[in-house]
């Protein structure tokens, strides 16, 4: 009777155990990079799904183990997304090369890639034979009769494939459920980049808006990126003047204005719509400039005078509550650039130097816009004072703690690689350089004339809104060849490589700003891609097999001959 009572209670936790953790959907993750872990961002997004989401993923078929790996690993990330969201989340994987028909497979080749899909080559290599496969790398989503393309193959020129495989494994999660936030959102946000006084052009920001290397990690794939000029006014219908309150209006209806490296003061009735646009609940990002200073003007010269950059925005600024300093960092930890140091053979020898004025930036703010986030390459930039007012301001990006700064005018000269001051010189710590401002902002036009109009519709607060200032204009201007052939964002072609974190930085104010927090909290997983050596594998063939056939079996054989040994011995 006991045994019988013992055996139903077991049965019973047994039973109970498993239906708690059906219902309640536990798992562990004890990998070391937890990459079978969910972010909560995720998982809020996946349940607040009203509707069934729909993902075919055109990815199946034979494949190098690469691409093997990187299958299996969204197999099992769309299972958990299918476990968190239940009913409202499916997924089929489909191979777009199983049709023998050839002009079938043309036509859903052409469907796909007008849907969004880019085609990429593979090739098949063995010991023998090599082959070549046209594959989709690719998924569509489908919403409420809306759909949407994610294309999670990274190729980076610069890197090998695995390395690229790996980049596309941590990528996962934030391309889908980035992609899965915005089809279930529909809408999109407008933002403007400023024209009129000097900003960067198209080209100058092409792999922030459109992304060199064809991905989502774009702004136009969240939002409606436009440009607007501040100079360029509709005029009035009765007095033929130009509509300041019309402009206004224009530029309110963005979100987000970003404001990219003005190289022309801007002019009293720039300023006053900037402002009017900002008591009116505007978000603005500012790339300003402390001072002109060029690499360009080395190129002939081994110096030059980098004098104060005036662009007429200062009390502006001020007002908002911080100043742009009028002056040049110099950091310890910064990049490289060559300078020949001899010849050989009447042939130039470059040598690689510190360039402190290119300083690398490390942020170690916990701010959701920065925290996570790799380095960045600034060029030439300014520290920045933030003034006693009202406005909440959280320092984002800062300077090593190793750092100083050289007041304008000052002579930046090659100099300084020769004959390096010494480090304890380097006595200025953390010095900012990028402020978020939030609150409600006072107009600088308040108390001071403004145009006899008494038809404009002046605003001295603005309700709560929030701006970010970052003092250089190079952060988020990509390198364009003279052939016109546009490099990555935050590309070093010195040493030739991406400091990624410029992108990640600019995409993270951008979604702060228009309040798509979720998106900056979203982050890529860092994984170890752990790919085995094909040439050991090739070499030890035979031995691998006969250890994965015949070594399980030894060690079941041994097993069962202890199990009766220690059985026979207990009861015998």
């Amino acid at each position: 009777m006991k045994n019988i009572f013992l055996f139903l209670l077991i049965f019973a936790l047994t039973l109970l155990v498993n239906i708690t953790f059906y219902q309640f959907d536990f798992s562990l993750d004890l990998t070391e990079d937890k990459r079978y872990s969910i972010s909560k961002e995720s998982k809020q997004i996946l349940n607040s799904l009203d509707d069934v989401i729909y993902i075919k993923v055109y990815l199946d078929g034979s494949f190098p183990y690469e691409f093997k790996y990187l299958q299996d690993e969204l197999f099992s990330l769309l299972t958990s997304f299918k476990t968190i969201a239940n009913e409202n989340f499916d997924f089929e994987f489909i191979d777009p090369n199983k049709s023998n028909d050839l002009i079938e497979k043309e036509n859903l080749f052409k469907q796909l890639v007008n849907n969004g899909l880019q085609p990429t080559d593979i090739e098949f290599k063995s010991s023998s034979v090599r082959s070549s496969q046209i594959i989709f790398p690719g998924a569509i989503i489908y919403y409420k009769g809306r759909s949407k393309a994610v294309n999670f193959l990274k190729n980076q020129i610069s890197k090998k494939p695995s390395e690229n495989i790996n980049l596309s494994v941590e990528n996962l999660e934030f391309e889908f459920i980035s992609s899965i936030y915005r089809i279930h959102n529909n809408r999109k946000e407008k933002i403007a980049f400023l024209e009129g006084n000097g900003e960067l052009n198209a080209s100058q920001v092409y792999d922030l808006t459109e992304s060199v290397y064809k991905d989502d990690s774009r702004l136009s794939y969240h939002y409606i990126v436009e440009r607007f000029n501040l100079k360029e006014f509709q005029l009035d219908s009765l007095s033929k003047n130009a509509d300041i309150n019309q402009q206004i209006k224009n530029l309110s209806e963005y979100k987000v204005v970003i404001i990219a490296k003005p190289t022309i003061p801007f002019n009293m009735l720039d300023k006053y719509i900037i402002d009017q646009y900002v008591m009116n609940g505007g978000k603005i990002i500012w790339f300003v400039d402390g001072v002109n200073a060029s690499m360009d003007s080395l190129q002939s010269k081994n110096s030059f005078i980098a004098t104060r950059n005036n662009l007429n925005i200062d009390d502006l600024l001020f007002k908002y509550g911080l100043r742009i300093n009028s002056d040049l960092i110099e950091d310890i930890r910064s990049t490289q650039i060559p300078i020949i140091s001899g010849y050989s053979n009447n042939v130039p020898q470059q040598t690689f130097f510190p360039w402190p004025y290119f300083p690398i930036i490390s942020s170690k703010s916990s701010h959701p816009i920065t925290v996570g986030l790799d380095a960045l390459k600034c060029d030439f930039v300014s520290s920045i004072d933030t003034i006693q007012n009202s406005i909440k301001k959280t320092i984002l990006l800062t300077s090593s703690k190793q750092s100083r700064f050289l007041p304008a005018p000052a002579k930046i000269s090659l100099g300084i690689i020769e004959s390096p001051p010494p480090i304890k010189s380097y006595n200025k710590s953390f010095l900012p350089i990028s402020v978020l401002l939030e609150g409600s902002f006072e107009s600088v036009f308040k108390n001071r004339i403004i145009p006899l109009n008494q038809s404009l519709k002046f605003r001295t607060f603005s309700d709560t809104t929030k701006m970010i200032v970052i003092s250089d204009g190079d952060v988020l201007k990509n390198r364009v060849s003279k052939s016109g052939e546009v490099y990555p964002l935050g590309y070093d072609p010195f040493i030739k490589f991406t400091y990624t974190g410029n992108k990640k930085f600019l995409l993270n104010s951008i979604h702060y700003l228009c309040d798509d927090q979720i998106l900056t909290r979203l982050k890529p997983k860092n994984l170890k891609l752990r790919l085995l050596d094909v040439q050991k594998v090739n070499e030890y063939r035979n031995l691998i097999q006969i250890l994965n056939i015949f070594l399980p079996i030894v060690f079941l054989t041994v097993f069962s001959m202890l199990f009766l040994y220690i059985k026979k011995k207990k009861y015998a």
